[in-house]
């Protein structure tokens, strides 16, 4: 499991700077660069409370990342030992990234 730091607020499963999900999932498969990354499990979060039914920040989660040619990318998943993902004031997932991707 991979400690995660999400700055993305304005999702519904960020709570304290965490996910209150069991997982994650990071896409880019073609990526070359943070920005070109994104939080598949991002949702907008509805009005001022946390609207996905979890209020437990989780730390420390399971992923599977699709952004091949990070250096932290083995069969799928994130071997970093901390995730970052960032995205203050996104709308979509495509406005998230993660800010620990690495290129090979």
């Amino acid at each position: 499991m991979t400690n995660l730091q999400c700055d993305v607020k304005s999702c519904s499963y960020n709570s304290e700077n965490c996910c209150c999900r069991p997982d994650i999932k990071v896409e880019g498969p073609c990526a070359c660069g943070c920005d070109q990354t994104c939080c598949a499990s991002f949702e907008e979060k509805r009005g001022a409370s946390n609207s996905c039914g979890c209020n437990n920040p989780n730390q420390a989660l399971d992923d599977t990342c699709t952004a091949d040619n990070c250096v932290y990318n083995s069969s799928s998943k994130c071997t970093a030992s901390a995730i970052s993902v960032c995205g203050c004031n996104a709308n979509c997932k495509d406005e998230t990234e993660c800010a620990s991707f690495r290129m090979k």
